[in-house]
């Protein structure tokens, strides 16, 4: 069933393969397709890969208010209560690498492995306020998220990937994507997200945890990524050359590596 309903909404997912499950979250205002690049190599390497669309994006029901990522874990929870999953490993991206701390942080003894990549522990600064009210406020014009799209496409992926064929495809893939999102929607992600906080508790993180950055990334720097990998007891940090904020999309072949490398070493014999 590519449906799960939580406090009358109902959400989009999918589920592709068997073994050990691996749930992967995606950014704001972008849908589980973004992690297309990485699904076919964990299917192939023995994973099950949980891909939702979070709550007001992708196929999944709007918004009517403010929804934080407190909120969206609670309903990643209600979704892994559905699947009867008692233990799973997560995989997040910028705002999912926020929801992803906060499941591992509830879920200590049901997260085997963690991966946080090109994210944040804090939203509460006045800077990240300003950039998300700018960002709502798009949103909420017409066509608000293609417009949003069109102008930090440059800001989400490095020049490199922009100029090769995959850059084009994906860009057409994207811009379909925001097409058909809804905006209001995002707006209430946006403004919502900005009370999230974690810096105290990465401490209590009780799993293995990789950050991983982009060399390029603005928006999430890769000092960000160390800073968070000290805090954490079993954090490790990689920063891939030449990626921007989307790593898993412009660098998709060092990310998939990096990511199996980290997960599978959890399966790994003596």
């Amino acid at each position: 069933m590519a449906f799960y309903t939580v406090q009358g909404r109902t959400n989009y997912y999918v589920s592709v393969g068997e073994g050990h499950p691996v749930l992967l979250l995606h950014g704001i205002s972008n849908s589980g397709r973004a992690w297309a690049p990485q699904v076919p190599a964990l299917v192939a390497a023995g994973y099950r890969a949980i891909v939702p669309d979070q709550a007001g994006h992708g196929a999944s029901s709007a918004l009517s208010a403010p929804f934080g990522v407190t909120d969206l874990a609670d309903d990643m929870e209600a979704l892994i209560d559905q699947l009867g999953i008692d233990r799973l490993d997560i995989v997040g991206l910028s705002l999912g690498g926020m929801v992803a701390l906060e499941l591992a942080l509830r879920r200590p003894r049901h997260v085997g492995r963690l991966i946080v990549a090109n994210s944040f522990d804090r939203t509460t600064m006045p800077e990240f306020k300003t950039m998300a009210e700018g960002w709502a406020r798009i949103f909420e014009q017409p066509h608000g998220p293609v417009l949003r799209l069109e102008q930090n496409w440059p800001s989400l992926v490095s020049p490199g990937f922009q100029a090769t064929e995959e850059g084009l495809r994906t860009w057409l893939v994207w811009h379909g994507i925001a097409a058909s999102a809804d905006g209001p929607s995002l707006a209430h992600v946006t403004r919502g997200v900005t009370d999230f906080d974690c810096t105290d508790r990465i401490g209590e993180l009780a799993m293995p945890t990789l950050f991983i950055a982009g060399e390029l990334d603005r928006m999430s720097p890769p000092d960000l990524s160390r800073t968070m990998a000290r805090r954490a007891p079993q954090g490790t940090c990689q920063v891939i050359e030449g990626a921007g904020h989307i790593s898993n999309v412009d660098s998709a072949s060092g990310f998939t590596r990096i990511m199996l490398t980290h997960l599978d070493a959890a399966h790994a014999r003596p």
